[in-house]
């Protein structure tokens, strides 16, 4: 009782700094990121237990300087290598925490030379280089183990399971703690968007195996890096919500491929179907970039469902 009431003063003092927090169980609570959660920063999930850890650092260096304040900080557990994940891993170092990542491309996972040649290749190579660590606030950190799927953890009265989720990228993860039927989902994020994979190793297929993988598990409370927490009834819902945006998006190319005698993937990114961006205006390289890749990707589906064809760099309705 002494420890729950211990527990629940530390959140009060938290919540007094001016921290969003949203206590899903005594030991687990939601740190809101900056912005709303939204990229560039995310939601952080906290376990305040025997081993102190914090998943995911991207929730702004600012709140991570007030929960260090109140809170000592063990160790940290990386869902994925994406920077607004990975922003505040270098500060928390340097403050004495562990820091875990995935055993999947963990040689990549520290270094933003390593990430930006991973993520968008050589041609934007500088123009990632020049935006995303700043914009985040990213820096090169070192890693102190690494964590591979079913690989069971204990923080002191919890236990959790990492379970490899790919598709959003190769080394997504998300951690399922059974005794309170949490699911910290991270980017299968159930945001209005939809599922992101504008890198070039993100994988439709695999994502929808993922979100089918997570649907399964018995969870009572979802917990997203870029939405509010989730309580049944509503989890397989919004996950089935989530997982339709693939038909749907095949659905969208296919009615612009419907009304043109063919188009070029340049042509489909210039009408912008998934972001809905003036890139002639915008002129945002990177936009565009995954923008390009997601269309590519659903360009592949549909050739492979003998929808459409195509000819040369272009690609029509086959009748």
């Amino acid at each position: 009782m002494g420890l729950i009431l211990s527990l629940t003063m530390t959140v009060q003092r938290l919540s007094s700094l001016g921290v969003r927090i949203t206590s899903v169980t005594d030991r687990i609570h939601v740190i809101h990121g900056n912005n709303r959660g939204r990229s560039p920063f995310c939601n952080s999930f906290l376990v305040l237990d025997t081993v102190n850890m914090l998943f995911d650092t991207g929730c702004g260096i600012d709140i991570l300087e007030k929960l260090l304040a109140e809170v000592r900080i063990d160790r940290v557990f990386v869902s994925h290598s994406h920077l607004d994940h990975t922003a505040g891993c270098r500060f928390l170092q340097e403050r004495g925490c562990e820091i875990m990542v995935p055993e999947e491309d963990s040689d990549t996972i520290a270094t933003a030379e390593l990430l930006a040649t991973r993520f968008v290749g050589d041609g934007l190579f500088d123009t990632w280089m020049e935006t995303y660590p700043a914009l985040t606030g990213f820096r090169d950190f070192e890693i102190t183990g690494t964590f591979s799927h079913d690989q069971e953890f204990s923080s002191g009265h919890a236990s959790f399971v990492a379970i490899s989720t790919p598709g959003h990228l190769n080394d997504h993860y998300c951690f399922w703690f059974p005794g309170e039927k949490v699911l910290m989902g991270f980017d299968i994020d159930l945001s209005p968007f939809g599922p992101w994979y504008g890198n070039p190793e993100c994988d439709i297929d695999l994502f929808r195996d993922s979100i089918g993988k997570v649907m399964a598990m018995p969870a009572e409370v979802y917990l997203s890096a870029h939405a509010r927490p989730l309580k049944n009834p509503y989890i397989s819902r919004r996950l089935n919500a989530f997982a339709s945006f693939f038909d749907e998006r095949d659905r969208m190319i296919m009615s612009l491929l419907e009304d043109a005698p063919s188009m070029s993937v340049e042509d489909l990114v210039r009408v912008s179907p998934f972001y809905d961006a003036d890139h002639a205006c915008l002129t945002d390289e990177l936009l565009w970039f995954g923008e390009e890749q997601m269309i590519r990707k659903h360009l592949v589906r549909l050739q492979e469902k003998g929808l459409i064809r195509e000819e040369g760099e272009r690609y029509g309705i086959r009748r």
